[in-house]
């Protein structure tokens, strides 16, 4: 069967700056191989005795009131079209649908209309609709508009008209409050990283061999009874709660008083932006401090999300511009060790019954620590994936089912996360305890001996201090200049630039 022409047209086209969202997304995609997050898609059912034609319609619709769906990116501006042709591929099904329309190659946002569509038929007849979008023009939230209101297209159902799109996002953020809003929390994001080592997982690679992550799936009912029970008693929102029994379990393994967690926040609190097609998604980072109650960190890690989110909207670049003077305040890279994505609502994986199993298929990850949270009502279901050079698979499905373990225990009461999980992961007499966190010493000696010759440095931790002792003619300024240059440039987990450094005397 040919291609289903999809014409469409919208009341409005232009030219307008690029949002911080949009900015956001183009650093990150990739312009050959799409990654996990680059496209999104969702399907959604054709009512019974639909023509070809009112699917047609119903697309062409959805596109012409949605101005993301026909904007390109280019020059650091978003070109509205005014009107397009798509071709939908229509195909008959086979099979159990598994695999029938995979996303594609990548989207190019200067020159691809941000949307692909192809239509499902049985003996000829529509009977599904499958949407991939470029993450540049939906988040997941963008894509739950999209699904909810191709749904009432299809059923003929009339919906009012899209007040609020990207261009009107661009504007609001080139005005004077929409400008101190995002200097403010670039201002508050950069602060955080001053103040907070990023790397927990400053371990040393145990299995330098190994390949890829070990990943396993938890699903469990009796924690989601627990957790139920535990976000009532203390008010914290249950992905807090988990997000605190899987970074207590986590700090507890690495032996760090605790850790950064990079969570997206989807930054729809405005009204005007509750039913937005647009990508307003950005990562913040919910700091955890480890602590022997878990209620406690529950609480505080509850706090420190809802504090987080208040400057979920910021301008990458300045970002960029703005942690890079702190990495070079603070000696060392702020690497982005532990992820956590809250899928609930948009996740299609498929649980286990009850316990921790390995997980399956070809998940990528693209953080050395990924904890995913699937489903918080009825079952409990988690992932986690660990970079397979710092854990065993055994430490891995520890972890996850620790987490099970401890919310279980906490729904009758405070309780140390101390006892769950697994043991400590050892690292060595190499390694020692600073202000910078756990550092690497002979990767800091490696690091000095690379950027002022061999022996010129000596690298030592002195209690919590990390000092380079040098001769007396070397000069210390260039040196430190050097090896700061070196360490950023390496940029390996525990190592630091020394503090300080000692001439000597005699």
């Amino acid at each position: 069967m040919s291609d289903l022409k999809v014409r469409f047209s919208g009341p409005r086209s232009g030219r307008w700056p690029m949002t911080v969202g949009q900015k956001n997304v183009l650093e990150w995609i990739s312009p050959d191989l799409p990654g996990p997050a680059d496209i999104l898609s969702t399907m959604v059912r054709v009512p019974r005795g639909s023509t070809m034609d009112a699917v047609g319609a119903a697309l062409g619709a959805l596109i012409g009131r949605q101005e993301a769906l026909r904007t390109l990116l280019r020059d650091g501006e978003q070109l509205v079209r005014a009107s397009g042709t798509l071709l939908a591929e229509v195909v008959e099904a086979t099979g159990t649908g598994q695999g029938w329309f995979p996303p594609g190659r990548a989207f190019d946002p200067a020159a691809d209309l941000p949307v692909r569509a192809s239509v499902v038929t049985r003996s000829g007849s529509p009977f599904l609709v499958v949407l991939h979008v470029s993450h540049v023009a939906a988040d997941l939230s963008a894509m739950a508009v999209l699904r909810a209101e191709l749904a009432a297209l299809l059923a003929g159902r009339s919906l009012p008209p899209a007040a609020y799109h990207p261009a009107d996002q661009a504007v609001h953020e080139l005005s004077p409050a929409g400008r101190r809003r995002l200097e403010g929390s670039v201002r508050y994001w950069a602060r955080q990283v001053a103040e907070r080592p990023l790397c927990a997982l400053g371990l040393p690679f145990r299995f330098p061999g190994a390949r890829g992550h070990h990943h396993v799936l938890l699903g469990s009912r009796p924690a989601a009874e627990a957790l139920a029970r535990i976000a009532a008693n203390t008010g914290a929102r249950p992905p807090a709660v988990v997000m605190a029994a899987f970074a207590a379990l986590l700090t507890s393994w690495t032996g760090a008083p605790g850790c950064q967690l990079h969570c997206l926040c989807n930054n729809r609190f405005s009204p005007e932006l509750r039913d937005y097609v647009g990508t307003v998604a950005q990562e913040t980072i919910i700091p955890f401090t480890a602590s022997p109650s878990f209620l406690r960190s529950a609480s505080q890690t509850n706090a420190s999300a809802l504090a987080a989110y208040r400057y979920g909207r910021y301008d990458p670049a300045r970002l960029t511009e703005a942690k890079d003077e702190v990495e070079r305040a603070r000696g060392t890279r702020c690497h982005r060790d532990v992820v956590v994505n809250n899928t609930t609502g948009h996740a299609r994986v498929i649980l286990p019954g009850d316990g921790v199993e390995p997980g399956v298929g070809d998940r990528v990850f693209g953080a050395p620590a990924e904890f995913d949270i699937y489903r918080l009502d009825g079952t409990l279901g988690c992932g986690l994936g660990l970079d397979a050079r710092l854990a065993t698979a055994d430490e891995t499905a520890g972890i996850l089912g620790g987490v099970e373990r401890l919310i279980v225990a906490a729904a009758d009461g405070d309780v140390d996360p101390a006892g769950f999980g697994v043991p400590p992961a050892g690292r060595g007499p190499g390694w020692a305890r600073t202000r910078s966190g756990w550092v690497d010493l002979a990767g800091v000696q490696a690091a000095a001996d690379l950027a002022l010759g061999p022996g010129v440095a000596r690298v030592e931790a002195v209690g919590d201090e990390l000092i380079a002792r040098v001769g007396r003619d070397t000069d210390v300024t260039a040196a430190a200049g050097a090896v700061l240059d070196t360490v950023l440039r390496e940029g390996r987990h525990g190592v630091v630039a020394p503090g300080d450094y000692v001439r000597a005397t005699d």
